[in-house]
């Protein structure tokens, strides 16, 4: 799964720059080092055959939703039923996106406590993580919202969590962002497999609470292990 992920201004900045490509202004990507669900973040997905970066909130309201609810958590979406779920099949089919982080962190209980990992690019300035995104509307309210696709997640990183969210490479989110890729190369995309070399990192509990924003949230409590591609 994926609960809290981080921005780090710089190098993510540089990242996000050339995801977005042509012309685009310099992206405004303020430091947040505990973004938890239901947050802002920032999105990159299509518009008019450009791609665009804006805000959205974390935690995906469906267009025909009657209103807004936390009663389902919508921050994260299961791969293997995108193409099903009432919930996810339309902003699947037609709304994709990107949710652009400079590392996201997970927690493995060890000895009967839970332990956070961090877990970033071993190689880049940050990670391409698969999203889905939608707009809802009523009267004059309006929101925009996304949610982090998760798969089962590779033998390489099962000792972390069973699962984790999709990775893409830059090859990739070519692909993803495209409404026009057919449903063999989606599933392809979405296939529980390590598409980018990984650092993993323990760090400290000061994570656990999603009100501590500084980067205490990153600091290391023992050596980090390096995940490569096979």
């Amino acid at each position: 799964m994926c609960g809290r992920f981080n921005v780090i201004s710089a190098p993510l900045t540089q990242f996000v720059m050339e995801i977005l490509g042509g012309d685009s202004p310099v992206p405004d990507l303020p430091t947040a080092y505990n973004i938890a669900p239901t947050e802002q973040v920032q999105v990159v997905y299509t518009e008019a055959d450009r791609r665009v970066l804006a805000a959205m909130r974390w935690w995906l309201v469906p267009h025909w939703a009657p209103e807004p609810s936390s009663k389902y958590s919508m921050f994260n979406a299961k791969s293997e039923t995108l193409a099903t779920s009432r919930a996810f099949r339309d902003a699947f089919k037609s709304r994709r996106c990107i949710v652009p982080v400079s590392g996201y962190y997970e927690w493995r209980t060890e000895a009967g406590v839970k332990v956070p990992y961090y877990v970033e690019a071993d190689a880049d300035n940050g990670l391409a993580l698969a999203g889905l995104w939608d707009r809802w509307e009523k009267a004059e309210r309006v929101i925009y919202s996304c949610t982090i696709v998760t798969a089962e997640a590779p033998q390489s990183m099962q000792a972390l969590h069973r699962r984790m969210p999709v990775h893409l490479n830059r090859a990739e989110m070519t692909q993803w962002l495209d409404t026009e890729t057919a449903a063999e190369s989606l599933a392809a995309l979405l296939a529980p497999t390590l598409r980018v070399p990984l650092k993993i990192t323990p760090v400290s509990t000061y994570v656990n609470n999603a009100r501590h924003k500084d980067s205490r949230c990153v600091e290391p409590m023992g050596l980090s292990e390096r995940i490569a591609l096979h």
